[in-house]
């Protein structure tokens, strides 16, 4: 398919360029630009013009109202709200721009949500929050959909209007992930409570630099590694942070000893699942493990790996964060090194007693045909 983005103003959206936005979409669909001179030259190919106004989203190409208008050739204006587009034959699309008579161009209407109006400062508040609710992952557990998406969708689109990208919002990520670290270190009930609280509140901005890299569509390798660089960094900083609050706070040499020991066999397990992700994900991202537990768990039956999947759920970020604010409020710190020794011991055991299994399931998993992120 042959495209041509129809000249004319080129509105901010999303916090960058409206038009570059679309192209990389364009790209993505696995259609080509053109310009509007050499569109004839294509003849019978489908192609499409899209006005400046109008923002294209991926679900798109997945739709089967826009498949049947290419495939027919003669000119569709494809409406989604009070956004269209036009779509045919390229050499029909050039006669007809020429022209400039599209009054005539029948309408179908296309799925909700497929184009984006953004014509006004109104369209284009509505088109942004209509492209982060489309970020949504289909991994996303009940505490991210219901809990943590609504708060961090809207410090994406703060991040957005101040021109953030994915990866500054990371840093920003890892910056509260220090402070809680810090609030950790200090004895006492009250800066327990506050390193729950920012713990929490960085569960929420981890989801941040996704939802932006996959609204305008800058998602990378460097970004993934990035955000699970952070993730581990944030886990380490609040276990050493916690350590030193609970031993500030009187408990003495032993638990000095035993949380360096875990802390040991927590940089030991990092290494070891990062072994894994190197070989059998698709990116740098840690959610592999975790989808390949259940995934084996599903194909084999197996109670162990039953088991080991419902422990994973626990250790995933935001249960992990609802957990870790629940015992801040017990004051109770050695309740924190004791979880994560038994992540520790369940992951080290399950990689270690089922690796076949977990690679078999990893492999079919990388097969599994990608879920639109809005269904």
């Amino acid at each position: 398919m042959y495209t041509v983005l129809v000249g004319g103003p080129d509105p901010d959206f999303l916090g960058s360029s409206s038009r570059a936005r679309n192209a990389r979409v364009i790209a993505r669909g696995g259609a080509t630009l053109c310009s509007l001179d050499a569109l004839a030259e294509y003849g019978p190919h489908a192609a499409m013009l899209v006005p400046p106004d109008v923002a294209l989203m991926p679900s798109l190409f997945r739709d089967s109202t826009f498949d049947a208008a290419t495939r027919r050739g003669t000119p569709t204006r494809l409406v989604s709200g009070t956004a269209s587009i036009v779509v045919g034959a390229a050499s029909a699309l050039a006669v007809l721009a020429s022209s400039g008579d599209s009054a005539s161009v029948p309408a179908e209407t296309v799925s909700d949500g497929t184009l984006l109006a953004i014509r006004h400062a109104r369209e284009r508040r509505a088109a942004t929050r209509a492209a982060l609710l489309a970020t949504a992952k289909p991994s996303d557990g009940w505490v991210s959909r219901h809990c943590n998406r609504p708060i961090s969708r809207t410090c994406s689109r703060l991040a957005l209007a101040c021109g953030l990208s994915a990866n500054a919002a990371s840093i920003v990520t890892l910056g509260v992930g220090l402070l809680c670290a810090w609030t950790a270190a200090q004895p006492g009930y009250d800066w327990f409570v506050a390193t729950g609280l920012l713990f929490q509140l960085a569960s929420v901005l981890d989801g941040v630099d996704g939802e932006i890299a996959r609204a305008t569509l800058t998602e990378s390798e460097l970004g993934a590694r990035i955000d699970t660089l952070v993730d581990q960094a944030t886990y380490a900083a609040c276990f050493i942070g916690t350590t030193i609050g609970w031993v500030r706070a009187g408990s003495g040499a032993l638990a000095f000893w035993s949380t360096v020991a875990i802390g040991v066999a927590l940089a030991i397990t990092l290494a070891r699942g990062g072994r894994f992700v190197a070989k059998h994900g698709q990116n740098a991202s840690f959610v592999i493990i975790d989808r390949s537990v259940r995934r084996a768990a599903l194909d084999t039956g197996r109670l162990p790996l039953q088991l080991a999947a419902s422990a994973f759920t626990l250790l995933r970020r935001d249960i992990f964060a609802v957990v870790f604010l629940l015992v801040s409020l017990t004051g109770v710190r050695a309740a924190i090194p004791a979880l994560i020794l038994a992540g520790i011991l369940i992951a080290n055991l399950t990689l270690s007693l089922y690796g076949p299994e977990l690679a078999d399931a990893a492999r079919a998993e990388r097969r599994r045909p990608k879920v639109a992120a809005a269904t």
